[in-house]
């Protein structure tokens, strides 16, 4: 009996030493990556060289198109409209799709008459987009 008495107060000492304190549960907070998305701030815009310096940035309207990963397909359509379409046309990159898209409109008005005649040409999933247009001087 003393051999197990003796023992057991051995284990219990033992034991003890190894127990968990609750400092050792202090987690770290997680890392997350930071997530950057695609903006349209005017900064970014002006970036770009597609304007000449005739040309100003405005909050307006475009009739977008088409919307795809290839942009050959694109330049398809864009070709079919300059013949019959007076306005300019786009193709934007925005992750992760090309967009083709139609004038520069002040108001959404001007750009949803313009969507019918789009329409009319046999582009019926056109709808109207707000952006940044260019304005001329």
């Amino acid at each position: 009996m003393r051999y197990f008495l003796l023992f057991f107060l051995m284990n219990f000492a033992i034991c003890q030493t190894d127990f968990i304190k609750p400092s050792d549960f202090n987690d770290n907070p997680p890392n997350f990556p930071k997530v950057v998305l695609p903006s349209f701030t005017t900064e970014e815009i002006a970036e770009t060289d597609t304007l000449d310096s005739t040309s100003y940035l405005v909050k307006g309207y475009r009739v977008q198109i088409v919307i795809s990963q290839n942009v050959n397909e694109l330049e398809v359509i864009q070709d079919k409209l300059m013949k019959s379409v007076d306005k300019k046309i786009y193709i934007i990159f925005e992750l992760p799709n090309y967009k083709l898209r139609v004038g520069n409109f002040l108001n959404r008005k001007e750009a949803e008459s313009f969507q019918k005649k789009i329409v009319r040409l046999g582009y019926r999933t056109a709808w109207v987009v707000p952006t940044m247009i260019e304005m001329e001087d």
